[in-house]
């Protein structure tokens, strides 16, 4: 039975519309799925679900959180502490912050989203010329260009804090060692006060331009890595598309295939949750937010890249007052500071690295596998003026690709929470919570060792397809020989 015939392509307006429609579905996606998650970990109490929703979506496109006290204390309550100390003049109490974190379940959503909509469509189509497709991503990037800024500036409100995080920071801070800043008592009731709510916002400008910049990376990638599409043919035939889309299609679909894995597990736990418990509840808002997160620091820590998560306490300022009122807690400091290697953490008995390398050379030699499979055949003129030989040009490529993920992936997948309270302008004291890494020659490891896998994986693909060529009774051919079954060309087996 025939393939049916490709449809013409549309004009060029429609592909600019198509490409407007791709981000906006990938952002709908990206919203949907955090207030599902914000819902889940009942943030709702905290602040507004519809100012929280574009925050984390501003979050997952690269952006940073600032946060303010939305009231501060004067410290003069009731004539105690260093309001009646001064004469109930003034002394303003007052927080500050930033919260850096990209919740990468949401950036692999709208990834996927802008990558189905906009090179899917194309697969049955005719083949587009080039200014359709310049057509394409400028609409993407025009929509992305409005809509991302607009996300940005709502993304900006106020949130009431916990008691038991109002209580934390205030400890941090020496409250409790000053009698109370602003009135009675150790509970530190002006601090309390000036701590009880936060706004939040959104750099709306950084936010838009590493928006724009990421879905530009998605299409640049989608470009070589997207195989049930039809793009112009300079583009399908050129040099970096045939040498790249075997290992960049592996790789990426290795990489969907993780993030989904995550989104099943939520997904369960989700599922959990409907019978009322709490714990699979707030395991389902994590990992729909975070679970690539988890993915990454476990692979990269195998790849060698030293992870640390945190707590720890911020120490005033130098001297002058504020340094005399905090150091009356500077004592127990090493006693609040904890931190955690999370290389060498045995959650199951085994230390996070080894795991994570374990997994690493399992996906590596599965990816070899595939991206083996996927390279075009090559002829005999091919194979007489190749520098590499066939496998070892697949590993190559590989080993690249993946040492560059892991540069990138610590830098996406840390995160950090910083809360400063201040006294007349000066910093009392605080703490920071974080995970952090220190990547190190992780990148250099991760080549030689993506290097190597794929190169077996590759190799058992080369066994197993000459055994299916020549079952047992037919002789096999010379090492050297050149296989008698026909090689496809590129636009066979890379574009179609």
């Amino acid at each position: 039975m025939s393939a049916p015939l490709p449809q013409p392509s549309p004009p060029v307006w429609r592909h600019a519309l198509e490409g407007t429609l791709a981000v906006v579905a990938a952002l709908v996606t990206m919203a949907a799925t955090a207030w599902v998650a914000l819902a889940l970990l009942g943030a709702g109490t905290v602040a507004p679900l519809s100012r929280l929703v574009p925050t984390l979506v501003s979050l997952a496109l690269g952006g940073g959180v600032t946060l303010e006290s939305a009231t501060e204390s004067d410290g003069s309550a009731d004539g105690g502490g260093l309001g009646g100390l001064f004469g109930g003049g003034g002394l303003s109490l007052s927080l500050a912050g930033e919260v850096a974190l990209t919740p990468l379940t949401l950036s692999f959503l709208g990834t996927a989203v802008l990558a189905i909509a906009f090179f899917r469509p194309l697969r049955r189509r005719g083949r587009p010329t080039p200014a359709m497709l310049w057509a394409r991503c400028g609409g993407a990037l025009a929509t992305a260009g409005v809509a991302v800024p607009v996300c940005a500036l709502l993304a900006r409100g106020t949130a009431r804090l916990p008691e038991s995080v109002q209580e934390r920071i205030g400890e941090r801070a020496g409250a409790g060692r000053t009698g109370g800043f602003g009135g009675g008592g150790g509970g530190g009731g002006g601090l309390t006060s000036a701590l009880a709510s936060v706004s939040f916002r959104t750099d709306a400008v950084a936010t838009a331009f590493l928006g724009l910049v990421g879905v530009a990376a998605v299409l640049a990638v989608g470009c070589l890595a997207a195989r049930r599409t039809t793009l112009p043919r300079p583009l399908a035939l050129g040099g970096p598309r045939t040498k790249w889309n075997a290992a960049m299609s592996t790789l990426t679909g290795t990489a969907a295939v993780l993030c989904c894995a995550t989104l099943a597990v939520a997904v369960l736990a989700g599922a959990a949750a409907l019978t009322g418990r709490e714990q699979a509840a707030r395991a389902a808002g994590v990992l729909l937010l975070a679970g690539p997160n988890l993915v990454a620091v476990l692979l990269t820590a195998g790849m060698g890249t030293s992870w640390e998560a945190g707590v720890r306490r911020l120490r005033p300022e130098g001297g002058g007052m504020a340094g005399m009122l905090g150091a009356g807690g500077q004592d127990d400091a090493a006693g609040g500071d904890r931190s955690l290697d999370l290389g060498l953490w045995a959650g199951v008995g085994v230390p996070l690295w080894v795991t994570g390398l374990l997994l690493a050379l399992l996906l590596l030699l599965l990816a070899g596998y595939v991206a083996a499979a996927r390279t075009p055949a090559r002829t005999a003129r091919q194979d007489s003026n190749a520098l590499l030989g066939r496998h070892t040009d697949t590993a190559l490529r590989v080993g690249v690709a993946v040492a560059v993920a892991t540069f990138v992936l610590p830098f996406l997948a840390r995160g950090s929470l910083r809360i400063g309270v201040s006294l007349m302008g000066s910093e009392m004291g605080g703490l920071s919570a974080g995970l952090g890494t220190s990547p190190r020659l992780s990148a250099l490891t991760a080549f030689v060792v993506a290097a190597l896998a794929s190169y077996g994986g590759s190799r058992l693909h080369g066994r197993r397809a000459r055994r299916r060529e020549h079952p047992a009774g037919n002789p096999a051919p010379r090492p050297g020989a050149v296989s008698s079954r026909r090689a496809r060309s590129p636009e066979d087996r890379v574009i179609s």
